[in-house]
Formats: structure tokens, C-alpha cells, sequence
């Protein structure tokens, strides 16, 4: 597993007033989506945060996982 995966953040302003774009740079998954300190501590209003797009990786991931040791066991997984 060599494979290379970079994402592209940026941020202007300050922490509080500041507003700034994420996006996969590398498979172009999803192209830039806004992300604010409000999107982190209050409502999101449309825009995502760090803990979300880790909450969606750490799922996916235990997703993978859980569906290869099912397959292991012997049980066939539709959708995990």
C-alpha cells in the first residue's frame, strides 16, 4: 500500500471571522467544501469541520474492516 493521498486546506482570517475551503487534491472525490470555526463549535450551516471528515474516514474504515472479518467468519455482508 504505496499509495499517496494529499488534501488541500486553506484558511483566511482569523480563528474566530475566518472561513476556508478543504478538498481532496488527490482523487477529487470532493471538490472544495467551506469550513469555518462556526462550522466546528456551532451550527454548521452548510459547511463541514475537521471532526466530521474524521468521523467519515474512521467509519468508513471500521466499515471495511468489520465487513473482511465477517467475510473471514464465513458470513456474507450485504451492507455494513
Amino acid at each position: 500500500m504505496d499509495q499517496l493521498r494529499q488534501a488541500r486546506a486553506t484558511w483566511t482570517g482569523n480563528l474566530a471571522e475566518g472561513r476556508g475551503t478543504v478538498a481532496a487534491a488527490t482523487s477529487g472525490a470532493f471538490p472544495e467544501l467551506p469550513t469555518s470555526w462556526a462550522s466546528r463549535t456551532e451550527s454548521s450551516e452548510g459547511r463541514t469541520s475537521p471532526e466530521e471528515l474524521l468521523a467519515a474516514a474512521h467509519a468508513a474504515c471500521f466499515s471495511m474492516a468489520f465487513s473482511n472479518e465477517l467475510s473471514k467468519a464465513g458470513h456474507v455482508t450485504d451492507r455494513v
